[in-house]
Order: C-alpha cells, then structure tokens, then sequence
C-alpha cells in the first residue's frame, strides 16, 4: 500500500494492488476488503439524478419511481418480518443517502410511525421534503447531528461512497436501538464482475467508490461489532455475465444460476440485513 494508506473497514496497512489502471485498487491482507486509494468524491446535484442516472438506466430518477418504490417495499417486507421474529414493531426509521426519498415514501406508506431522511444533496432533499412532507435532514453523514435511538437504520447504496467505513458503520451501530436492524446495500466482490471479469471491473469502478466487500467480510465485520444476526441476498441476478450467451439464454441454465444465487448470495451487489444484541 501506499505510505500512510490503511483498508478503511479494517485499518490494516497491509495490501496489494488488485489491477492496474486510472485508480489505484487495493485488497486489504487482512480482512479481503478492495479500496479505492484514489478515492474522489462527486457533487451529488441535480445532473446526477437526471442526466448522469438516465445514461445509465434510460430514465431519470424521478421517472423511476415505480421501480424504485416496489423495490423498497419488498426490502421493507423483510424488515418487517425480521422485526416481528425478535418481537419489535415498526419504529423510528432512518435512511442514510436518502437521495429523493422514495424509500421513505415506501416505510411511511408500510407503517412507520416516524422515518427521517440523511442527504447531502439540497437538490434531492428539498425534493423529498415538498413532494412527500417527509423530514430530511441535509448534510454529510459525519457532521449530522443524530441521537440515538432509531429502530431501523437502512443505507442502500451508501457505504461504499463513505471515506472511512469502519468509522461509519460503528456510528451507525451506535444510532441503532438494542436489537434494532441495520439494512443496507452495497457492491460486492463475491460476483461474475470481479471475479470473472476484472479487467473490466477495474476499467469501469467509479471514482467516488472506497470500498468494496463480499457477504463473508462483512458477515464477519458485523459480527464482530454486536450484531447477533446477519442475512444477506444478492442485489441483482444476472445470469449473461457469467454464462457464454448461447448457455445464458437457456431456461435451464438461469434457474440453476438464480437459485444458487439466491443460497450464497452470489451477485455484483448485495443486500444485507443486520439485527444489533439487545445487550448492546
């Protein structure tokens, strides 16, 4: 590693460039995490939610609402079933990164009683504020004045834009009531892109990404913090990025890819839900 450059999940200084390229890219020795040691972050105003989400997606991410929402309902159901299994109820919620705040439309309308929004971008916030009436508090994570006590703290695609996620992720653990849940998406290193493709995977890594992870690393990260309990999905199933296109067509071959995807949580992206020792 670089003189002074440390994993941000663990704090190791030990690590090896995993490509060679525009950034520099490094996997930690200790704990497997890949760093972005070139790490910039990006301003977050209105051409990112519009011109820059509509080349990647083909709409912007207003016109992807319906998408987005339904998204959010099925992860809220599986927060609501993990919260009934340890014997909560819907809570105060906090989304971290709440960009225009379709999330939080989705847990108000699934029946918590008090959701708040963490955004750095005044161009996303004030749009949740006026279309929705939902509470967003505009900074970054670091200065934001929280008190603790939420019972759910969600951040979908959130960590990885974070400069120090070990600091991050025990801020957040702090915030969270016992036996509250941590849920959250982020890319992952335990998919077809990095392990099969890494050529491209190191062309194409954003700049404003730090840090990348598998199921296993944080499995084992969160553990280690006081989580009791740790799920975790894959974000997308993708069966062309793995199979040769004439396999990836076939019926056959994208069942048997989805439901082993599904059992080892095997994708470019990952969900994770995290349930936080009432002891702690």
């Amino acid at each position: 590693m670089a003189p002074g450059e440390r994993c941000p999940l663990c704090l190791s200084p030990e690590g090896r460039a995993v490509c060679s390229g525009r950034l520099t890219l490094l996997r930690c020795a200790r704990c497997g995490a890949v760093h972005n040691a070139s790490h910039r972050a990006l301003p977050y105003d209105s051409a990112y939610f519009n011109e820059e989400y509509r080349a990647q997606y083909g709409k912007t991410y207003v016109e992807d609402f319906d998408t987005i929402y339904n998204l959010s309902r099925g992860r809220l159901d599986l927060i609501l079933k993990m919260l009934r299994e340890h014997g909560s109820a819907p809570g105060s919620l906090l989304d971290l990164g709440s960009a225009y705040g379709f999330f939080l439309k989705a847990a108000a309308d699934a029946g918590f009683r008090d959701v708040t929004g963490l955004e750095i971008s005044d161009h996303a916030a004030g749009y949740c504020r006026d279309t929705f009436q939902i509470p967003v508090i505009t900074s970054g994570f670091d200065d934001a004045a929280l008190v603790p006590g939420f019972r759910v703290i969600t951040a979908w695609y959130f960590l990885e834009h974070v400069p120090d996620t070990r600091s991050a992720l025990e801020r957040i653990t702090s915030l969270l009531e016992p036996g509250g849940i941590f849920a959250f998406s982020m890319p992952s290193l335990f998919g077809p892109q990095f392990l099969l493709h890494r050529e491209e995977w190191c062309a194409t890594h954003p700049e404003d990404h730090r840090v990348d992870i598998s199921p296993r690393i944080i499995q084992r990260a969160l553990k280690a913090m006081g989580y009791r309990r740790v799920v975790t999905r894959p974000g997308g199933i993708h069966p062309s990025r793995f199979f040769p296109p004439l396999l990836a067509g076939l019926g056959a071959a994208r069942a048997l890819y989805s439901g082993i995807s599904k059992i080892v949580s095997f994708s470019d992206t990952m969900e994770v839900y995290a349930v936080k020792d009432k002891k702690i």
